[in-house]
């Protein structure tokens, strides 16, 4: 039943496309150059419920007023985290209770503009979690050291200005964000997430990056997007052997190390595409999508005996109505492609979501979003301990319940977000509660505590123990 209201929802993007053409008043949308060259909302029906079409970097920050003489200006921040662990455990005979994060962290960008209609940005980051110096005396893996300990990356990257009156282009690495939902990923399919630490943060601080074109035709109330993504860029994981990824505990048979992640080369054959219409109307919004891009998730190659990321073709669409104080969002996905590790064949499937927001209660957001993944011509082997399982549903459900509160005139923020796994929560999950303080003028700090919730899937169920609070302290210039 559930699964029903689920689609039928999720369908409503599908007939609003009915309604497109019944809005007759239509605007240029380019009055002027844009940062990020988004589509105007011209609906006040929709403000404070925010846009999610091709939205820039969370990282990214406001630099200082500048003149019109400045050719550049320089921004970042600079933070101090560390987290511990209040409950025993250990992985790879390491124990990962107590004090289990001291990292220092620096970002920066680097803002140029070449002219009234173009800029540059490099922006990049670095780390060093002093943690692994400290404990010496653990034996902890490369993979471990590799993925935690330090790391010096660029993120966005790129040149991007104005071809005609209603073309825009941006080339180099960026960040294009699609969909409506703020917890559940359906349609958003473009970016690759960092996932070495799941559940300790939202997923608008965890894409990363890819090098692509993007060009940008503006008509009226539309803005059609075409993107070719030349980066071979997939997801970072949690190191095998490590607190979030305990081997041994989800493979029967693991060997040591563990099966190698194949990195997909950058080339012609690699190459990946996708395309966008999103239209802004009086009241609501609607959108549709199409792309050849790689999955977000490896699987086992039986030949070849390495984890490999494959390609997926995706359609969807997604759709947000405004009224009162209520945000409707839904999103669907068909996947053209979808490889597991129990199956020889490739897998199609449908995911939907449905959600909504509620802002009727001053200073506060409630929001509520059901997601389900249907597997089509599903084999009962994927769901059992097989020598390369998947731990798969045939339908899998999620459920993310988030609520935001502001104190202070917006200089205290506390949040607390559930996100939960099948149709009756048994799969697992994870709750997170943190609230963001502005110290000062530039000053900011974060607190909060993430427990892991025991389910049946076995990596759930070796996670349940990863529970920690966490701290850090960012300085923005």
């Amino acid at each position: 039943m559930l699964l029903k209201l689920l689609s039928s929802l999720a369908f409503i993007s599908l007939l609003a496309y009915g309604n497109i053409y019944a809005n007759e008043n239509i605007d240029d949308d380019l009055g002027g150059f844009t940062t990020e060259n988004e589509v105007e909302d011209e609906s006040a029906d929709l403000e404070g419920f925010g846009d999610d079409e091709d939205i820039a970097d969370s990282k990214e920050t406001t630099p200082y007023a500048k003149t019109e003489e400045e050719l550049f200006t320089l921004s970042g921040d600079l933070a101090f985290k560390t987290s511990a662990g209040y409950l025993k455990h250990r992985v790879d005979g390491i124990e990962y209770s107590g004090i289990n994060q001291a990292q220092t962290s620096l970002y920066l960008q680097l803002d140029s503009k070449l002219s009234d209609s173009w800029k540059v940005r490099i922006s990049g980051d670095m780390f060093y979690d002093a943690i692994y110096d400290i404990y010496s005396t653990n034996d902890y893996r490369d993979d471990i050291l590799d993925a935690y300990k330090t790391q010096i990356r660029l993120d966005d990257t790129y040149i991007q200005g104005r071809l005609t009156n209603n073309i825009d282009l941006k080339i180099g690495r960026q960040i294009v964000v699609w969909g409506k939902s703020d917890s559940i990923r359906v349609t958003d399919v473009i970016n690759p997430l960092d996932n070495r630490t799941p559940g300790m943060t939202d997923i608008e601080d965890l894409r990363l990056s890819v090098g692509m074109a993007k060009l940008d035709y503006y008509l009226g109330m539309w803005n059609l997007s075409a993107m070719v993504i030349g980066e071979s860029r997939i997801m970072l994981e949690a190191a095998p052997r490590g607190e979030f990824f305990p081997v041994e505990a989800v493979f029967p048979v693991a060997p040591d190390p563990f099966i190698e992640l194949k990195n997909p080369a950058t080339s012609v054959e690699n190459m990946q595409y996708a395309f966008a219409a999103n239209g802004v109307f009086s009241g609501w919004d609607l959108s549709f999508y199409a792309a050849d891009v790689f999955d977000q998730k490896w699987h086992i190659n039986p030949s070849s005996h390495k984890r490999e990321i494959s390609k997926i073709q995706m359609m969807g669409s997604a759709i947000n109505i405004a009224t009162g104080s209520w945000l409707l969002k839904s999103e669907i996905a068909y996947l053209d492609g979808v490889k597991y590790n129990s199956t020889t064949d490739s897998k199609n499937r449908l995911d939907v979501l449905a959600g909504v927001d509620y802002m009727g209660i001053k200073d506060t957001v409630l929001s509520l979003e059901l997601a389900n993944r249907h597997i089509f011509d599903y084999e009962s082997q994927m769901s059992e301990t097989v020598p390369s399982p998947d731990f798969t549903d045939e339908d899998e459900m999620q459920t993310a319940i988030r609520l935001t509160r502001s104190f202070e005139n917006d200089s205290i923020n506390a949040t607390a977000l559930l996100s939960m796994f099948g149709s009756s929560w048994q799969n697992g999950g994870f709750a997170r509660i943190w609230v963001e303080y502005d110290v000062m003028d530039a000053v900011s700090a974060n607190f909060g505590v993430v427990d892991y919730i025991d389910g049946d899937k076995p990596l759930m169920k070796a996670n349940k123990d990863n529970d920690r609070i966490f701290a850090d302290i960012t300085y923005s210039f």
